[in-house]
């Protein structure tokens, strides 16, 4: 989970860790699932003065972590652990999560315990039917890479639909949807100054990104 290198771009709309964060907001009480290294809750600690928690399955990683309150070592799939976090959060992050995940729906049911009546769930997915991978497929081909749409490390992959049934299912309300593009393609986009909202997010997107209430 979140174990990418990549630094994070505040100035890049694109981005989808960027894209979170500025939904979290100023001064939240933050859980980041599957914080990885710790860059975004850096960022909320150092730039936006949150309160972060992490969970990290990797435990070299979580030791890396900085700025975060605490950095429990553990899966975001393991009820018990979950269960064991007794404060509440107004903000929780899954960015980058779900796909990693055998169960996704153990943690998008346990969460509603540990959120805010008004808090958020954040999230972000890679999508499966994005014109390139469709164009693969349509080739015969199911290419893994280290890293992206088709990360050899994913267990579970999701088209827009499939992504907001399972959230639907586990008891959130979707309150608003972002999406990214692939790089090379959103510089295209910015040059031509073709408005986002004119693309067709099913076929286009790299990734989803939901920001949800709950009303389990």
């Amino acid at each position: 989970m979140k174990t990418y290198a990549y630094a994070i771009d505040l100035n890049n709309p694109n981005q989808s860790w960027t894209r979170l964060i500025q939904w979290a907001g100023q001064n939240k009480r933050v859980l980041d699932i599957g914080c990885g290294r710790g860059q975004m809750g850096r960022i909320l600690h150092e730039q936006f003065s949150c309160t972060v928690v992490g969970i990290e399955i990797n435990p070299n990683f979580a030791h890396e972590c900085e700025g975060y309150d605490r950095v429990i070592a553990g899966s975001a799939e393991d009820e018990a652990l979950l269960a064991s976090i007794s404060e509440r959060f107004d903000v929780i992050i899954c960015g980058d999560v779900l796909e990693h995940l055998r169960q996704p729906e153990i943690p998008l049911r346990a969460l509603h315990r540990l959120i805010e009546p008004h808090g958020r769930l954040l999230l972000s997915a890679p999508n499966v039917a994005q014109i390139r991978i469709r164009l693969m497929h349509l080739r015969g081909r199911w290419d893994y890479t280290p890293e992206g749409i088709m990360d050899k490390t994913h267990l579970r992959w999701f088209t827009l639909d499939t992504l907001r049934q399972l959230v639907r299912e586990c008891g959130w309300r979707e309150e608003a949807f972002d999406f990214t593009l692939g790089p090379n393609f959103a510089r295209l986009l910015q040059r031509t100054r073709v408005p986002k909202a004119w693309l067709r997010p099913t076929l286009l997107a790299s990734q989803f990104l939901l920001n949800l209430s709950s009303h389990g």
